[in-house]
């Protein structure tokens, strides 16, 4: 069954060239994680455009399900809270969290100061679009050498009142339920909404419960617009941790025996809120300004020792721009500052005991940047940007145990990052788009200490370099969509985490690697003629192919040059078929393909990959002459009852005699059912 599943992907890519085309005309997509907003055939970049379907956030706790249908963008997931998205490979060395990516909701850093992005935990019901940019894009948002993932908020369309009701339940005790209500006069738009997500989990210690709160607003007129966001997670979950091979083979439900014995857990509330100002001052002069803040105030229970940490920042974000014909020009800044204190305390089976660190680090850095986009001729685009990066950080300790003090002040070398993009108008509706650009990921906190509690002054951020090239396009009925790119970075100063004791992590700049990959993406239109049959098809499909190796790495004396990459799959494929009748009935059916992957820099162990696949139905109501409709979807998630890792941990380290544990298992089988009711 899973090799007839593998063929029917492999096959739908290849014949997507021959395919009729998509129903949803991309063309009018307008889009703002670049620099000027511009519609997707002008794009200068390779970046990719998700827009979930309102059921599909009824029982989804997380984006990573839509974040996968993307080429080159993979988010694994080992349980709720531990995530790891990679953009073209990048990011894949963060053990438990997103890292080198930078991650925005519309202008408000969802990336920290230690430069951990967290968008696992933002309720999809407040989503109304995903845009990602891949590759080193630095020149455009400073730190962030994967891409950027900027999340759109939901704001109601046409004047007057709407409400969102939704609730479902599930295997392992599921719940979700969540309202939505927005209000639009004119161009004043409000949106409330407030979701809770449960769940007792698959695994043993794996309770996860989650509340959110989120409230976006736009008002003024076009020349004069004020916007707000904010956005409240209050969270709660243990915590498994991932499993050996023997575990995961035979015991998949299983939690880790030294989690499961203290009960570990982690627990947060963020409260995340960001104000913009656009200006209009003529007809070619614009002003953009963005305040925004972050605090979260998270606990750790684990069991070698208590994380308990809080944090807090603030920044600005100006841009001026400049619009002459066909010239547009950008100049602006952006400054970020956070506070960040944190201690360590003993444990004693998860009751804490006496305080071993307390640590306190101030984190700033500022960006300075320029962009232009040029049309010298009617169908040639040029786009140019330069980032000039600014970083520094204060430690301070309060008390170390062993009267270790790591207080100091430390900076990097400024980073200049710059970006050139064309994209040319080939003929029709297809468009020729190529980038070249600089990125650069400072170091996390977590990589500077060195095992003794020192700071490493010698470590440098990892540096990378992105080309790219590709063709997107319709045809002239606008039924198929296609985006095709090839792309290479080289990777410099690479870090690359170490575990040096079970609780203590440390970076080091170990040599470079090449990244290359082709990426395909495809949206097209089955039914024969638009409007012949009462039945429409939709299928999608995403091709991710990649080769990964180390240009040079010398790991503890031993050269692992021409080593492949451990911890990214080497192809990862993605099809969804979506078909509805007369607008009542809907049937979904999607499988992904996750190809083999290494789990350690030696290439002595590696992961053979896996497929699952997902089938959900929905049916929907439409009262007549009533102001309300009503959904009902019911699904089965893991359909084959594959089993499979859902996230690998790599380089597992081996502690007291006890085998590494590389695996975390994803669910197996479940079901899950939900009304929705749109008012």
């Amino acid at each position: 069954m899973k090799h007839l599943v593998l063929f029917c992907l492999l096959l739908t890519a290849v014949l997507q060239l021959q395919a009729q085309p998509d129903t949803i005309n991309l063309q009018d997509v307008t889009i703002s994680v670049t620099p000027f907003e511009q519609r997707l055939s002008k794009a200068t970049g390779s970046l990719s455009i998700l827009q979930p379907l309102p059921g599909d956030a009824t029982l989804t706790f997380n984006i990573a399900d839509e974040i996968n249908t993307a080429p080159g963008v993979f988010m694994a997931n080992g349980t709720y809270t531990t995530n790891r998205l990679t953009i073209r490979g990048i990011g894949s060395r963060t053990p438990y969290n997103s890292n080198r990516i930078r991650a925005y909701f519309e202008e408000i850093p969802l990336t920290n100061g230690d430069g951990v992005s967290t968008i696992e935990d933002i309720d999809m019901l407040g989503i109304s679009r995903v845009e990602i940019l891949k590759g080193p894009a630095s020149a455009m948002y400073g730190s962030g050498l994967g891409g950027v993932v900027r999340l759109k908020a939901m704001l109601p369309a046409e004047n007057g009142f709407t409400a969102t009701i939704t609730g479902g339940t599930g295997s392992y005790h599921k719940q979700k339920y969540g309202i939505h209500a927005g209000w639009k006069k004119n161009t004043t738009s409000l949106t409330l909404g407030l979701a809770r997500s449960a769940s007792d989990g698959f695994r043993e210690n794996n309770r996860y419960e989650r509340s959110n709160m989120f409230l976006h607003g736009k008002t003024g007129t076009p020349g004069n617009q004020l916007t707000f966001n904010l956005l409240v997670t209050d969270l709660f979950a243990q915590i498994p941790s991932s499993l050996n091979a023997e575990d995961f083979s035979s015991a998949p439900w299983k939690a880790a025996s030294n989690w499961l014995a203290i009960e570990g857990f982690e627990e947060y509330t963020r409260i995340t809120a960001g104000a913009g100002w656009k200006y209009v001052v003529n007809d070619k002069w614009e002003n953009h300004v963005t305040l925004f803040t972050a605090w979260q105030d998270p606990y750790e229970s684990r069991p070698f020792n208590i994380l308990d940490d809080q944090s807090f920042f603030a920044g600005i974000r100006e841009s001026l721009q400049y619009h002459a014909g066909e010239l547009n020009i950008q100049a602006g800044f952006e400054l970020f500052s956070e506070f960040y204190e944190w201690e360590i305390v003993e444990t004693f089976s998860g009751t804490p005991g006496a305080l071993q660190l307390q640590n306190t680090e101030v984190r700033r850095y500022g960006n300075l940047f320029g962009h232009a986009a040029w049309s010298p001729v009617e169908k040639l685009n040029v786009e140019a940007g330069l980032n000039f990066n600014l970083l520094e950080y204060r430690l301070q300790t309060k008390f170390h145990i062993d009267g270790t003090d790591q207080s100091g002040q430390y900076s990097y070398r400024p980073v200049l990052s710059p970006r050139l993009g064309i994209n040319y108008h080939l003929t029709g509706d297809h468009f020729l788009h190529a980038s070249a650009g600089h990125g650069f990921s400072a170091p996390s906190l977590e990589e500077t200490l060195l095992p003794e509690g020192l700071v490493n002054p010698d470590l440098l951020p990892e540096t990378g370099w992105n080309t790219d090239i590709g063709i997107r396009g319709w045809t002239p009925s606008d039924r198929w969509f296609y985006d095709l790119a090839v792309y290479s970075i080289f990777l410099q100063n690479m870090l690359v985490t170490e575990r040096t004791a079970e609780e203590v992590f440390t970076g080091i700049n170990a040599g470079s690697a090449r990244l290359t990959g082709v990426e395909l993406f495809s949206r097209f239109d089955l039914t024969p003629v638009p409007g012949s049959s009462p039945w429409e098809y939709l299928l999608t499909t995403s091709v991710s192919l990649n080769s990964n190796r180390f240009t040079s790495f010398i790991d503890d004396g031993t050269d692992r040059s021409g080593n492949v990459l451990p911890g990214i799959p080497a192809q990862v494929i993605h099809a969804r078929l979506r078909t509805t009748f007369r607008e009542m009935v809907g049937l979904t059916v999607e499988s992904l393909y996750s190809g083999r992957q290494f789990l350690d820099d030696a290439n002595s162990l590696s992961y053979d990959g896996h497929i699952i696949t997902h089938a959900r139905a929905a049916w929907t109501l439409r009262p007549d002459n009533l102001p309300f409709s009503i959904q009902i979807n019911m699904g089965v998630n893991n359909l084959f009852n594959t089993s499979y890792a859902s996230m690998i941990l790599i380089n597992a380290p081996s502690f007291g005699g006890a085998a590494p544990r590389y695996y975390y298992p994803g669910m197996p089988r479940n079901f899950f059912a939900g009304v929705r009711l749109n008012i």
